[in-house]
């Protein structure tokens, strides 16, 4: 067979395969985009043909703590008043941490699977992964983006209602102590009074400063929800059970612009992304997070992953 023959070969499966993939997802959810390369294909194949789930291979991030000795997300606390009001971690402390291209946070939740707001831009091409630095993270090629079906369609009273996005990556990102996947907690993990921690290199200040080069993390306490929809804010009055407060009243700490779709943590697993916020630290104003529990069996549903 000529080379010309077999290239020409080569994208016809391809091509069958994305059409597979396209009308198999127009079945079931939203897919704004998909790359017809052969690493793309593997992918769809894998996901929509045969099904398979790989073995995991690695650890989770809280794995890892687990076997530090009782070491934990909240060992490395610092309540210092100086995201907004954090300090400067390394991405070792949160290996889970990527972009959404520049200017979104995202959360690794499997070596090829990332998960992210659905207010992010659905049409940023790369993720970025593996450094504290923004400007050394490596990108890598976004196959396909995964808007939650119900984003923006049925509930007219909040814009931000399953504010869900999953990325499938083109090439895994290597499992390392800088770049690591993040199990999904639970939803009775979202419970009032807890600590939990928010990373990324989003603004300082809103609307006054622009997004960091080096990591940033805080810890703030959940707000419970019956408390958070007597703000006399709309955004607070309609909130939804995929979503919930948590913050400085005093409006010292929060998260900011740059931060969106960035992971919210307890005890080593993913519960939340950063979904919006009114301004940034403004006191009695805290941020709301998407509720990621909640959309376990969507996300489950697209990726395959046994969580």
């Amino acid at each position: 067979m000529s080379a010309r023959r077999t290239v020409m070969c080569r994208r016809f499966v391809l091509a069958v395969l994305l059409s597979m993939f396209l009308l198999s997802a127009a079945e079931n959810e939203t897919v704004y985009s998909g790359l017809l390369t052969p690493g793309c294909a593997q992918h769809y194949h894998r996901i929509y043909v045969t099904k398979e789930v790989p073995a995991r291979k690695y650890m989770y991030h809280h794995e890892v703590l687990a076997g530090q000795q009782g070491d934990s997300d909240l060992k490395t606390i610092d309540i210092r008043w100086r995201i907004v009001g954090g300090v400067k971690i390394p991405i070792q402390d949160a290996p889970y941490q990527v972009l959404h291209g520049k200017y979104c946070g995202a959360a690794l939740i499997a070596p090829e699977w990332v998960i992210t707001a659905a207010h992010c831009n659905s049409k940023e091409t790369h993720v970025y992964a593996g450094s504290t630095h923004r400007s050394h993270t490596i990108g890598y090629l976004i196959c396909a983006h995964f808007i939650h079906p119900l984003w923006n369609v049925t509930n007219r009273q909040h814009s931000h209602d399953y504010d869900y996005q999953l990325v499938l990556l083109e090439t895994p990102i290597p499992v390392s102590s800088v770049a690591r996947p993040i199990a999904i907690g639970n939803v009775g993990d979202i419970i009032p009074g807890t600590m939990v921690s928010i990373s990324g290199w989003g603004h300082l200040a809103f609307k006054k400063s622009k997004m960091q080069d080096l990591l940033q993390r805080i810890f703030v306490p959940i707000i419970a929800t019956e408390d958070c929809k007597t703000i006399p804010h709309e955004s607070y009055t309609f909130m939804t059970t995929r979503m919930f407060c948590a913050g400085d009243l005093d409006g010292f700490k929060d998260s900011c612009q740059g931060d969106s779709g960035g992971p919210v943590v307890v005890n080593g697993k993913l519960i939340g992304l950063v979904s919006f916020g009114i301004g940034c630290a403004t006191p009695n104003k805290p941020g709301v997070y998407a509720n990621v529990p909640y959309a376990r069996p969507w996300i489950r549903k697209i990726t395959g992953l046994p969580l």
